[in-house]
């Protein structure tokens, strides 16, 4: 009897640093996924702004490349996956819309965001997408949102308008092409967040990230036609360009996704949203001026992020008074008490 009391503590003491490792090993993923996103935004912005990159050839060649990548990466770990997701057509479509009107529209607008701006103001931009997702939500099953959801647009809203305008009305502090570009690339957030839903839990994260960015990156080879642009780069030039395609997009993701795995979205999705401030400081880092609007800006839509990754009572905003049954209840039950 000792000794199998004895052995149950063992096993549960196993049981919890196995969690502790597997949930620091979690975090200290997503994090450093975080910061290859905000490396590959400033690495971007240098290879645009400063060395005369078009925007449209850096973007067909990164989600070209990083799909070729995670598509290999795919093959390697599963080879059974990719051979069932094509004998589904339904889901192969799905994947393909993934690919094509969500990675690949939110990578190019991005970069066309921050070629217009600069890195940081388009990833803030970018992250106006679980706003988006909660509208979209609300719309599709005619509620009206929480109270919660409703301060997280406010604040969305507010982030927006100081970012754009500066708090003059009058004119933009940006120009109209960063804010256009920017606002695409959170719908873009916004379709690739929803169509894998169903198809990643499937046939892996990363076999579905890798096929649908290889789609999305033969789509934009005949948009785009990047091999009708004179791009010459250095060896810096090649740098940047391998950390945007390669630690930004491919390492980033995959290990986001076991970081995901591991923690959970919730939290993950919660830690991930120091991109924004690593993106501040690089854009700071690299020279670009910033003003308090500009930091007010940020701060509201980062707050977000925050508030709609906590959990929280389902109160929902509601213009329709209670009836007279309800408030005689509501009443007699006060009496009472």
């Amino acid at each position: 009897m000792a000794n199998n009391i004895n052995t149950m503590h063992i096993q549960e003491r196993l049981a919890r640093k196995i969690v502790r490792r597997t949930m620091i090993r979690g975090t200290v993923l997503v994090v450093l996924s975080a910061v290859f996103w905000a490396t590959s935004s400033a690495c971007g912005q240098y290879l645009m702004n400063i060395r005369g990159v078009p925007a449209e050839w850096l973007a067909s060649t990164r989600i070209l490349a990083s799909g070729a990548i995670l598509t290999v990466i795919g093959l390697i770990k599963n080879r059974g996956a990719a051979r069932e997701l094509f004998k589904k057509p339904r889901d192969l479509l799905t994947v393909f819309m993934y690919g094509t009107a969500g990675l690949m529209m939110a990578q190019f607008a991005f970069l066309k965001a921050t070629k217009a701006s600069n890195s940081a103001t388009a990833t803030v931009l970018q992250y106006l997408g679980p706003i988006l997702i909660v509208i979209f939500v609300c719309v599709k099953n005619l509620k009206l949102p929480t109270v919660t959801e409703a301060i997280s647009i406010a604040l969305a809203v507010i982030g927006v308008f100081l970012l754009a305008t500066h708090g003059n009305p009058t004119e933009l502090a940006i120009s109209k092409e960063a804010l256009l570009f920017g606002l695409l690339a959170a719908l873009g957030m916004v379709f690739y967040s929803i169509l894998p839903v169903n198809v990643a839990p499937r046939y892996g994260s990363v076999t579905v990230s890798g096929i649908g960015m290889l789609a999305g990156g033969i789509v934009e080879l005949f948009i785009a036609r990047p091999w009708t642009y004179d791009v010459s780069l250095d060896f810096k030039g090649i740098l940047a360009w391998c950390a945007v395609t390669v630690v930004g997009t491919a390492i980033g993701y995959t290990i986001y996704a076991q970081g995901v795995s591991d923690i959970g979205s919730v939290k993950a999705g919660t830690i991930a949203s120091i991109e924004p401030v690593v993106s501040t400081l690089y854009t700071l880092a690299m020279g670009t001026r910033l003003v308090i609007p500009d930091f007010a800006g940020i701060a509201a839509i980062i707050a977000t992020i925050f508030i709609l990754s906590r959990p929280s009572k389902q109160i929902r905003i509601s213009f329709h008074r209670p009836s007279k049954k309800r408030e005689k209840g509501q009443n007699e039950k006060s009496r009472s008490v």
